[in-house]
């Protein structure tokens, strides 16, 4: 069989790459593949996604297939994103989707496997303005991702991107000094000039957040949003389906929501159904339109947002987001306009 990991893909389209906000219209992202699922190995940074059943079934399963070790499970995982696919490409977006990484890459940065998570795109690179910029996560089954998607990513600089990547994390698990910043994409929030970066203590970091002020430059402003540690990124606490209203878990912000939010109108949720049900992971279509899973715990969402005038469409996500990823976490835009 071919080895077709390196190929690169056809491009896509020819319109230019940008993102102008959060709740700009989806015109082009990336997505996660449906094709595989290894569970990765159980470090400490694995501990803020392992919750309740799923978590005691990575933990017994690390490194392992999960189309070998639950059939059942893998199934519903391929098929809800597949279906979520399908739907983006039926509406009208363009979905690039990544491939299958090189048997050599999957040994990075430690020269072992420990896990392919490429169901998850959100983490290994954004899109601000028409900058793409590969990111430097600290979670190591993060830090191989990009690989998957490189050829992609390489292709929009025909198309008016300008394409940068932060230094490299290197193989030490975790290390906040000076130089080693840490930023995973479902930290990043693109508020029109405004730029949140969520901190955990687990993913992203201060310095991260440093490191990408300086590369934007004076036109954003970046500042940090600290959040409860048993969440691991601030997209698990925070949508912003439209300029003036999020759905929030405001209990996981311990120092308050940050300042260019707090006045919006919120969408309260507790830590229960951050958590367990991926309550503020949603996926923005457009500023009126958002997907939400179909899951009954999100059904007081969903009627939140309808009384806000939203078109909020449902699909089904459970598989996914068991391991502690929904719909945003899926996907990464390329054009949001």
């Amino acid at each position: 069989m071919p080895d077709t990991s390196r190929t690169p893909p056809a491009v896509q389209s020819q319109e230019a790459i940008h993102v102008s906000s959060e709740w700009g219209a989806l015109k082009e992202c990336v997505y996660g593949s449906p094709d595989r699922w290894v569970m990765p190995a159980f470090y400490g940074d694995s501990k803020q996604r392992a919750y309740g059943e799923f978590g005691e079934f990575w933990i017994r399963n690390e490194g392992r297939d999960v189309a070998e070790v639950d059939p059942e499970r893998f199934e519903g995982f391929r098929s809800q994103i597949q279906g979520a696919i399908d739907f983006l490409r039926d509406s009208g977006v363009t979905v690039q989707v990544a491939q299958e990484l090189a048997p050599e890459d999957m040994k990075f940065p430690r020269g072992e496997n420990h896990g392919v998570v490429t169901g998850w795109m959100r983490d290994p690179f954004v899109t601000i303005g028409n900058n793409v910029i590969e990111l430097a996560p600290r979670s190591l089954f993060h830090r191989r991702q990009r690989f998957a998607i490189r050829p992609i990513l390489a292709e929009t600089m025909d198309r008016g991107a300008r394409y940068f990547a932060q230094p490299d994390s290197g193989a030490v698990e975790s290390r906040d000094e000076p130089g080693w910043g840490y930023l995973e994409g479902g930290d990043v929030f693109v508020l029109g000039q405004q730029i949140l970066v969520g901190h955990s203590g687990g993913c992203s970091n201060p310095e991260g957040g440093r490191w990408l002020q300086h590369m934007l430059g004076p036109d954003y402003k970046v500042d940090m949003a600290p959040i409860d540690p048993m969440f691991p990124h601030l997209d698990c606490v925070l949508c912003t389906p439209r300029e003036g209203v999020t759905v929030i878990c405001a209990e996981a912000f311990p120092q308050g929501l940050p300042d260019y939010i707090a006045d919006w109108d919120h969408i309260v949720v507790d830590k229960f159904h951050a958590k367990r049900h991926m309550a503020c992971n949603n996926l923005v279509l457009d500023d009126h339109t958002i997907i939400v899973p179909e899951a009954e715990a999100l059904d007081m969402v969903a009627a939140e947002l309808k009384k806000r005038k939203f078109e909020v469409i449902r699909l089904p996500y459970n598989y996914p987001s068991d391991f502690g990823g929904s719909f945003r976490c899926a996907h990464q835009p390329l054009i949001r306009v």
